[in-house]
């Protein structure tokens, strides 16, 4: 196994598994503790095969484009670029694998905006041991999962879009919510302070925000970013 540090269904009868070859899984998420875990409860049932790790989004879409694995279970808070914005560039790839999102987040508005930009599922780390499998062999089958969990009415009710975001303009929403300075963000981009203030001008006018603060109030309240619970981006690395 390559490692990078860092709708419902029943299930099929255990009858036609033997007939199938084991399904290959990447599981994504910056904590090795979380994916020893999930790669031990797999374990458990003997048709999935675990072929890659990794703990950033950076990492899962090089090991993603490597390994060409049948579903990715993609964590949200990552550090690098978030699980929203690996979910949006993994879908984006030639022959994109089945999507599940495993995430501690139930907000509907984070669980639509999920939806709206590709991902196949939407499971809960808290009910992981009971709606692990039933998600997996959902969406290898071509089926969209959310977790039982979930208010699917208010999910239903948040009424998002894709996001017509650019993917720079993701990547520089990410850092303004993490509380990096215009000159901060130049650097970490490597582009200019002049570049780095229009992208945040665009992002302004798109999201209809006046200032700083109420860009990435806006941003989180339609799900375009992940806040922790100090009210930032979730990698304030």
């Amino acid at each position: 196994m390559r490692t990078a540090p860092g709708g419902l269904s029943a299930r099929a009868p255990l009858g036609e598994w033997p007939l199938m070859r084991a399904r290959r899984l990447v599981l994504v998420d910056d904590h090795a503790l979380v994916r020893r875990g999930l790669a031990s409860l797999l374990a458990t049932e003997g048709r999935y095969e675990v072929v890659g790790e990794a703990g950033s989004g950076e990492q899962a879409i090089e090991i993603v484009q490597a390994l060409a694995p049948d579903v990715v279970l993609l964590d949200l808070s990552l550090p690098g670029i978030d699980g929203l914005e690996t979910l949006r560039r993994l879908r984006r790839l030639p022959g994109c694998p089945r999507l599940l999102i495993l995430s501690m987040h139930d907000e509907a508005h984070i669980v639509a905006q999920a939806l709206a930009d590709g991902a196949d599922g939407y499971l809960l780390k808290d009910s992981m041991d009971d709606e692990l499998f039933q998600a997996i062999e959902a969406v290898l089958r071509g089926q969209r999962f959310v977790a039982g969990a979930i208010d699917r009415g208010r999910v239903a009710e948040s009424q998002v879009r894709p996001s017509t975001l650019t993917a720079r303009e993701h990547e520089v929403l990410q850092l303004i919510a993490r509380g990096l300075t215009t000159q901060e963000v130049a650097d970490r981009l490597v582009i200019s302070p002049h570049t780095a203030t229009r992208h945040r001008a665009n992002l302004m006018q798109k999201l209809d925000a006046h200032n700083q603060v109420e860009l990435v109030r806006v941003a989180a309240a339609r799900g375009l970013i992940v806040l922790d619970g100090t009210g930032r981006s979730t990698d304030a690395t």
